[in-house]
């Protein structure tokens, strides 16, 4: 049961507005594999009770999902009122990291998070 977590940038479709200077990347910016043995992922989503953090329980490991915009928001208030003194060290890290991309989606919104079911 294993998958991939990517934040990546779409490219910009606005013309006005940005800054002089390079363009920003566009593809995968960072990469996190879930894979079978690593447990983190599901143990942390386990832990935090799946009621608690519904966008990422309903994840289909086989699927492809991609968490823009509104599903992003959702994602990081979930982590946001989930109970880290739950999770273990390993558990915790894969938490903090999709709430730390989740925030930089926010901020920039040609980011989006993708998870890569096998």
């Amino acid at each position: 049961m294993g998958f991939t977590i990517q934040l990546r940038r779409g490219a910009s479709t606005a013309r006005t507005g940005r800054a002089a200077g390079p363009r920003p990347v566009v593809g995968v910016l960072e990469t996190y594999v879930v894979d079978d043995e690593d447990e983190e992922f599901w143990g942390a989503v386990a832990r935090l009770d799946p009621r608690q953090v519904p966008s990422l329980a309903g994840l289909d490991a086989y699927a492809d999902t991609t968490l823009r915009g509104a599903a992003v928001e959702r994602m990081v208030r979930e982590l946001q009122e989930a109970d880290p003194a739950r999770l273990s060290g390993a558990e915790r890290a894969v938490m903090e990291r999709l709430l730390a991309w989740g925030l930089r989606c926010r901020a920039e919104r040609d980011l989006h998070i993708t998870f890569c079911g096998d």
